[in-house]
């Protein structure tokens, strides 16, 4: 299948999914999975419409079942192939129905190559279904491991249960440099969501003067639909070439640096325009041997190129997606105040103690709230919660 019929077929799917009309979605993605039956994402995109938009979980559960079977010889452990997406949903959904045989095969196959969007949850469920199937030790091991690779507070609190310790939940640290964080756990934001308004909804009973209303840039972009599925790009020659040169992290349950990939590459290439992007590989890669660990590619190549987000990073049913930053953070802040009366900022944080607040409605409070979440205690993923109020102690 070409890549226009790819174009075609998704922006009829899009265009009906994202105001809403799940149904001709789902009919449009059964039919192109029926018409391309190799082409497995279509199988995999009829499967999300059925759970994550029609609540048709029974449904959702043999669709992606059938698809796992159908594509099993050929199978990869990339980013690039439906495989984990389908491990990760299987597994869910079989522990949903208590079907622990089951989870316990999903999960096993999905372990075992330390994929990066094996998260809490997966380790907490597995450890359950061996758990209550009489495998104790197994299930010891699986939490031991995620406590290895994780700072989850579930995963401690599950070990110390299952060896027998009965340790309390550790507290999430709430006050943090003369803060209260508040995490306020959301609904999965959808594309063309009114971010401004389902804050001010979300945080009506909850918000007090003086607060500063943070949220997750990867959440905005979503909202704003500036995301693209698999499907949707097809990297250039350019955007290949240059992919192999970014520093690759992969390690055990962790990601790579997210323009490793090519689709995200690509993505990249269109946002900041490839002469910039050739410009911040080979002007960056001569800094970078001199003043080591600097960034200077993100710097040169721009905000939106550092803003890009790799499959699978986000939270289901948005994990193969390249997912980009949003259109206009300081805007969007701006009108997130202007609905709620707080000072707001889109952030962008990671886990080496570096927060970005890369829109705020006041320039105040950038250096404050980059600050106070530099340990990045929003939770965008398993925890759902990509929301944290900011209230002076």
């Amino acid at each position: 299948m070409d890549y226009q019929t790819r174009q075609d077929i998704r922006q009829q799917i899009n265009a009906a999914l994202f105001p809403g009309d799940s149904q001709t979605a789902l009919k449009i993605a059964i039919q192109a999975d029926q018409q391309y039956p190799e082409f497995l994402w279509y199988g995999l995109l009829a499967g999300d419409i059925l759970y994550f938009y029609l609540d048709k979980g029974e449904e959702a559960y043999q669709q992606y079942g059938e698809v796992f079977l159908r594509g099993e010889a050929k199978f990869s452990t990339s980013t690039l192939s439906p495989y984990r997406y389908l491990l990760k949903r299987l597994s869910g959904i079989a522990m949903e129905r208590k079907d622990y045989d089951a989870a316990i095969r999903y999960f096993s196959a999905f372990i075992a190559f330390q994929p990066s969007n094996f998260h809490e949850k997966d380790f907490c469920h597995y450890a359950e279904a061996l758990y209550k199937t009489g495998k104790k030790r197994e299930a010891i091991e699986v939490l031991q491991l995620g406590v290895r690779y994780s700072k989850s507070r579930a995963i401690r609190y599950q070990l110390s249960q299952y060896q027998g310790l009965n340790e309390p939940m550790a507290p999430f640290q709430a006050v943090f440099k003369g803060y209260r964080r508040i995490p306020i756990e959301t609904d999965i934001i959808k594309p063309g969501w009114d971010i401004p308004e389902y804050i001010n909804t979300i945080t009506t009973s909850i918000r007090q003067p003086g607060d500063i209303i943070t949220i997750a840039s990867c959440v905005v972009a979503v909202a704003e639909k500036r995301l693209r599925g698999v499907d949707e790009i097809e990297p250039t020659l350019l955007a290949r070439w240059l992919s192999k040169f970014v520093h690759d992290d992969n390690y055990p349950f962790g990601g790579n640096a997210p323009l490793c990939n090519p689709l995200s590459m690509e993505m990249a290439i269109q946002e900041a325009g490839w002469l910039r992007i050739l410009l911040a590989a080979v002007f960056g890669g001569v800094l970078g041997k001199i003043i080591p660990k600097q960034g200077y590619f993100y710097r040169l190549a721009g905000e939106q190129a550092a803003l890009i987000d790799d499959m699978p990073g986000a939270i289901p049913p948005f994990d193969y997606y390249v997912i980009l930053g949003p259109a206009d953070s300081c805007k969007t802040a701006r009108q997130i105040r202007a609905k709620t009366g707080c000072e707001a900022a889109i952030v962008d944080a990671n886990d080496l103690q570096i927060a970005w607040a890369v829109g705020v409605s006041s320039k105040e409070v950038k250096p404050l709230v980059e600050s106070v979440m530099s340990d990045n205690p929003a939770g965008n993923g398993d925890q759902k919660t990509p929301i944290i109020l900011l209230r002076k102690e």
